[in-house]
């Protein structure tokens, strides 16, 4: 099952914005109007309907707002703002509003209900500086589709926004939310593989800082003339999902005790990274009487850096991620150690990467680009760090690449550090997880590109260097 993320957010931030800005009487008309403006910026039309005052209450009725690309629409039934004195107005809508989305290609109808509980939604402020303070007992977007059967339903619950909408052509939003609870719940069915899935997760919290973009405005995103930026954090977290498949059937559980992360484009980067706390994934065979297979780590990281723009001069790429603490179930190590052969202390993984890039075309084009589309100008290893089973191995390295041959041709070093591996090896070879040939063919091989190292006589250690002329040279001994 395939469906467009641009119009799924979009759906989910119409949901929100069911109580955008208007005031009673003038100032009513006038933010109202300021309300509709940002939606037609945005691609949508907007019919505003019948509107009528009856003392200090202002009232919309059957808005029609059509989505961009006229991929579908939904209708506001009412909208009323009451004055409230001071400066404020309170905005109130209906509590059920249906959106139809339909992306008029390969990709199915889908209908979406909004649906909320005890809002209450006070504006205040000025032109073109509006505050919005929103509190609900629960916002839930409800999505479903028909070909194939798919439903999808997300419920935030105790939900409290605090936003300030600024700027008059260049829309800025800026602001906080939080809610004490988001359910997550979504069942497929494509006549082969039933997959049913729920989630759990608490205190949430973020905050946000971003231009308004949609698709016209994405290369003013990607050349860095319109910013974004969000951050979260969260409590405890669960989950399950169910699988029935030809070939296996399973329920995969998975649990976490925290976790933060944050995405943004700043200045024509891409940036997104986050960190999750006591992760655990349970794995349950329903056709067979086995233990649950259990993974547990204490953290799992990821960042990625990705430049966006086109410019002349390479700009700083990185890529991170990583596991600290893994500890596996006796069930899991029992399917190749079921003698306890190989010490099962808990494992740690970092691979951390950058580099220096270039785009040759606009990052917006690159699917369509006949060639590379990227030039790398120098690469480096910040950090490779395994420690599994009793071995550790630590690697870093730099390298400056020369694009004017093809390939680029990289000088520069790697130095990589290696303590326990050949008793790892042996040890897989006695397992028969390794076959005995290929276990001695690895022990020359290293013996080419690796020395001992001064920590005991299962310590290896490595430097390759790469040379402008083409000369590849290990730990002093020309290999090419």
């Amino acid at each position: 099952m395939s469906f467009s993320f641009k119009n799924l957010s979009s759906a989910f931030l119409l949901s929100t914005a069911l109580g955008s800005p208007v005031l009673a009487q003038e100032l009513a008309q006038e933010v109202v109007n300021e309300y509709f403006d940002e939606l037609r910026a945005s691609g949508m039309t907007v019919a505003p309907g019948q509107e009528s005052v009856t003392g200090s209450t202002v009232e919309w009725r059957d808005i029609v707002i059509g989505l961009p690309e006229d991929e579908g629409s939904y209708t506001l039934d009412f909208m009323r703002a009451e004055e409230l004195g001071g400066g404020k107005v309170s905005l109130s809508y209906p509590p059920e509003v249906k959106i139809t989305i339909d992306p008029k290609g390969e990709q199915p109808k889908a209908d979406i209900m909004v649906r909320t509980e005890g809002i209450t939604h006070i504006v205040s402020g000025v032109k073109a500086a509006r505050n919005h303070d929103i509190t609900a007992s629960r916002i839930a977007v409800e999505m479903a589709t028909g070909e194939p059967p798919f439903s999808m339903e997300l419920a935030a619950n105790d939900v409290v926004v605090n936003q300030v909408s600024s700027g008059a052509e260049a829309l800025h939003y800026k602001g906080n939310m939080k809610a004490a609870n988001l359910e997550m719940r979504y069942d497929l069915d494509d006549g082969e593989t039933k997959m049913s899935s729920t989630g759990s997760y608490d205190d949430l919290s973020a905050t946000f800082d971003m231009d308004a973009v949609n698709d016209a405005s994405l290369d003013e995103l990607f050349a860095g003339t319109r910013n974004l930026s969000v951050s979260y954090q969260m409590g405890k977290m669960a989950g399950s999902t169910d699988i029935t498949a030809p070939q296996s059937a399973m329920v995969v559980e998975t649990s976490a005790s925290s976790a933060d992360g944050s995405f943004s484009v700043l200045d024509g980067t891409f940036d997104m990274g986050g960190t999750a706390q006591d992760v655990a994934y349970d794995i349950k065979l329903k056709d067979i009487p086995l233990p649950p297979f259990t993974a547990r780590m204490k953290a799992v990281t990821t960042q990625v850096k990705l430049p966006l723009k086109k410019v002349e001069t390479p700009l700083p790429a990185r890529i991170q991620m990583g596991f600290d603490g893994l500890e596996l179930s006796d069930t899991v190590w029992g399917m190749f150690d079921p003698t306890g052969s190989l010490p099962r202390d808990s494992a740690k993984l970092n691979v951390d990467l950058s580099a220096q890039i270039r785009w040759l075309v606009e990052a917006l084009s690159a699917a369509e680009a006949k060639s590379v589309p990227v030039e790398v100008d120098s690469v480096k290893i910040n950090d490779i760090t395994l420690n599994i089973a009793g071995a550790a191995l630590n690697g870093s390295g730099e390298a400056k690449l020369n694009n004017a041959t093809f390939p680029p041709m990289p000088v520069g070093e790697v130095n990589m550090d290696l303590r326990g591996g050949v008793g790892l090896l042996d040890k897989l070879v006695a397992l028969g997880l390794v076959p005995q040939q290929q276990g001695q063919m690895v022990k020359m091989m290293s013996g080419m590109f690796a020395v001992p190292g001064g920590d005991g006589t299962d310590h290896l250690v490595s430097k390759i260097e790469m040379n402008a002329d083409g000369s590849i040279l290990a730990n002093g001994q020309r290999i090419k």
